[in-house]
C-alpha cells in the first residue's frame, strides 16, 4: 500500500498533452522565503498544495549558480558557466523552450518586473556570452516572441532619445513589425489582441511595496494580460512569467520588500492556476532559479523566538527609505579634509562655514565660538577642549589651520554622521549628517537602537550598495532573521507544479531536467533524449 504512493507518474498519453504551459520564476526564491512569506501573510500561499521536489541549482563552473547560468539550463536544458546567456561552455547556443513552442505554432510571451533584456528573461529568448550585453540581446526580442511585458524602455530605445541602442530603435522596428507598444497600465485595456511590446519602466520596475501612484502594472496584472492575449491562439502557448525583484529583495538582504514582491508573484500564480483550472490542457510549473541571500528563519539576537510581524508595521523598501534618507541628509565636502589612519579631520572654519554656522575667534584666548540654531559650542584650541571636555582636534604641518575630528564635530550639533569614499577619488569624500531615527523610524514603524545607528553609520555611503545591505540587516534584526550573503546560495529550490503531467516533477530533479519534461509535456521535440529522461525520472521515483 505505501508503495503504491510512488508509482509511476507518467504515461505515454501525458506526452504532447499540455496545450499551454505557464512557467513562473520567483528568481532567488527559496524555501525559507516561502516560510517567511507564510509567517508574514498568517497562511500558507496557495501554491504551496501543488509542492512537488526540489531542483538542483549549480551550474557549469560552480556550485553557485548566477540568474544566466541557473535561466539557460531551466530554458535549455544545458549547463552554462556564469554569466552567460544560452551559450553553452563549447560555445553551443541551443534553443529555449519558448523556441520549441514558437516553432510548432504556439504564442509565446515573457513577463518581467526587471528589464526585459535581464538575465532570466534573456535566457528564454536571445543568446550572448555576456549577460551584461543587453543592448545586443535587445535586439534579438522582436519577432522571437510575441508578447513582451516588463522594464527596460533604455534597452529598445535610441542614445539620442535616452536610451541605450547606439543606431537601432527598437521600439520602431516592434511597431513596425505588427508589434502594439504600450507604457502604462492604463493602455494595457486599450490593447487585448496580436503581438505587444510594453515597456513600463526604463530600466527596472519598482518593487511592490513602493508601486504607489505609478501607472506600473503588477506582475499579476501583466501576467493576466499576457494569458488573455496568448490564450487566443488556437494552438496554444507557451508564456515564462519571473518574479525578478525577490532575487534583488534577497541581494540587498531586505525582508519586507522579498515578502512583498512573494506575495505579489503568488498573485500572479493565482492568475495562472485560474486559467488551468477552466482550461483543462494547461500546465503550470513554478520553480525559483536559485536562492539568494541565505535567508534563516531565527537569529543570534531572537533566540528561538520569532518576531516577523513587526515587518508588518514597514511601509517602504530599503531603497525607498534611504530615498527619504537622501532628502533629509546634509552633504558636507570632505575634498580638502585630511584622513589620519581612517580618521577624517577638517578645518574649523571650514566646518563651520558647511554647517552655515557663525564662528568667532579670540585670537588671545584661542577660544573659538560656533554658534548654529541657538546651540552654542567653545572651542578651546590651547587646550584641545570643546565646552571643558578633550576633543580630537590638530594643527597643521605649518602651524597656522586647526584641524577637527569631523565626526565628533558635528555629533556635538546633533547630527547622525556618516563618510562615503570613493577609491582613488579622494575629491569626492563627503560627510553625510542625518537625524536617521528621526526620518525612518515613521516608515519603519518602529524605532532604531544606538546599536543600529553606529551600525547604519560605520559603512560607506558612498558605496553602491553599502548602506541598503546594511539597512536590511539591521530591520531583519528586528525581526530576528538572519542572511548569511548578499550573493546567492547553492541550495536546491522548490518545485512546484498544477494541471497536465504536473506530477512528473515529484521528487529531486536537475535544472536542466526540467525544460525536458516541460517539452515532453509540450509535444515539441526539443531533446533527443527526453523520453529517456521522463523514464529514468520515473524509474528514481519508483525504486
Amino acid at each position: 500500500m505505501v508503495l503504491s504512493l510512488f508509482a509511476p507518474f507518467a504515461s505515454a498519453a501525458e506526452k504532447g498533452s499540455a496545450k499551454n504551459v505557464i512557467l513562473l520564476i520567483p528568481d532567488g526564491l527559496g524555501a525559507s522565503y516561502m516560510t517567511a512569506t507564510r509567517i508574514y501573510k498568517g497562511e500558507e500561499l496557495s501554491f504551496e498544495r501543488y509542492v512537488k521536489g526540489l531542483m538542483n541549482t549549480w551550474s557549469s563552473n560552480t556550485n553557485v549558480t548566477d540568474s544566466a547560468a541557473a535561466g539557460t539550463a531551466m530554458a535549455t536544458g544545458y549547463k552554462a558557466d556564469n554569466g552567460k546567456i544560452s551559450v553553452t561552455p563549447d560555445g553551443m547556443e541551443p534553443d529555449s523552450i519558448l523556441d520549441a513552442a514558437r516553432d510548432k505554432g504556439k504564442a509565446t510571451g515573457v513577463v518581467a518586473t526587471s528589464r526585459v533584456t535581464h538575465a532570466t528573461p534573456a535566457v528564454f529568448v536571445a543568446h550572448d556570452s555576456s549577460r551584461g550585453n543587453e543592448v545586443a540581446l535587445a535586439q534579438q526580442y522582436i519577432n522571437n516572441v510575441d508578447v513582451i511585458l516588463g522594464g527596460g524602455q533604455d534597452m529598445f530605445t535610441l542614445e539620442a532619445e535616452g536610451g541605450k541602442q547606439p543606431e537601432r530603435n527598437l521600439v520602431q522596428e516592434a511597431i513596425d513589425a505588427g508589434y502594439n507598444y504600450i507604457t502604462t497600465k492604463s493602455e494595457m485595456a486599450d490593447t487585448s489582441n496580436g503581438k505587444v511590446l510594453g515597456l513600463f519602466a526604463k530600466a527596472a520596475m519598482t518593487y511592490e511595496i513602493d508601486r504607489v501612484d505609478v501607472e506600473q502594472p503588477s506582475l499579476s496584472e501583466m501576467t493576466k494580460y499576457a494569458i488573455d492575449v496568448l490564450s487566443k491562439d488556437q494552438d496554444g502557448f507557451f508564456l515564462m512569467v519571473e518574479g525578478s525583484q525577490i532575487d534583488w529583495a534577497g541581494h540587498a538582504n531586505d525582508p519586507v520588500a522579498a515578502i512583498h514582491d512573494t506575495l505579489e508573484f503568488e498573485e500572479a500564480v493565482n492568475e495562472a492556476l485560474e486559467f488551468a483550472k477552466k482550461d483543462k490542457e494547461t500546465l503550470v510549473v513554478i520553480a525559483g532559479d536559485h536562492e539568494t541571500g541565505g535567508l534563516v528563519i531565527g537569529s543570534n539576537v531572537g533566540g528561538y523566538a520569532d518576531n516577523i510581524e513587526i515587518l508588518k508595521n514597514v511601509k517602504a523598501s530599503n531603497i525607498a527609505i534611504l530615498e527619504t534618507l537622501a532628502d533629509n541628509v546634509t552633504i558636507i565636502s570632505l575634498a580638502n579634509a585630511q584622513e589620519i589612519d581612517g580618521t577624517h579631520y577638517i578645518h574649523i572654519r571650514d566646518a563651520a562655514a558647511q554647517l552655515q554656522a557663525d564662528l568667532d575667534y579670540n585670537p588671545s584666548t584661542k577660544l573659538v565660538t560656533i554658534n548654529k540654531d541657538d546651540q552654542t559650542v567653545i572651542f578651546d584650541l590651547k587646550k584641545k577642549e570643546v565646552n571643558k571636555k578633550a576633543f580630537d582636534m590638530f594643527l597643521n604641518d605649518s602651524k597656522t589651520k586647526q584641524y577637527i575630528n569631523v565626526n565628533d564635530f558635528f555629533e556635538l550639533f546633533g547630527y547622525d554622521v556618516a563618510i562615503g569614499t570613493t577609491k582613488d577619488k579622494p575629491e569626492l569624500t563627503t560627510a553625510y549628517l542625518a537625524h536617521i531615527n528621526n526620518t525612518v523610524s515613521p516608515i519603519l514603524g518602529f524605532d532604531l537602537t544606538e546599536e543600529d545607528i553606529t551600525t547604519l553609520t560605520s559603512v560607506n555611503w558612498n558605496g553602491r550598495y553599502d548602506l541598503s545591505n546594511t539597512l536590511g540587516k539591521v530591520v531583519s534584526n528586528h525581526a530576528y532573521l538572519s542572511w548569511g550573503t548578499n550573493n546567492h546560495s547553492g541550495v536546491e529550490v522548490p518545485v512546484y507544479a498544477y494541471g497536465v503531467g504536473a506530477d512528473q516533477f515529484v521528487g529531486l530533479i536537475d535544472n536542466t531536467e526540467l525544460p525536458r519534461i516541460i517539452s515532453y509535456l509540450m509535444g515539441t521535440e526539443l531533446f533527443d533524449d527526453q523520453d529517456e529522461t521522463i523514464k529514468r525520472l520515473e524509474e528514481r521515483r519508483t525504486n
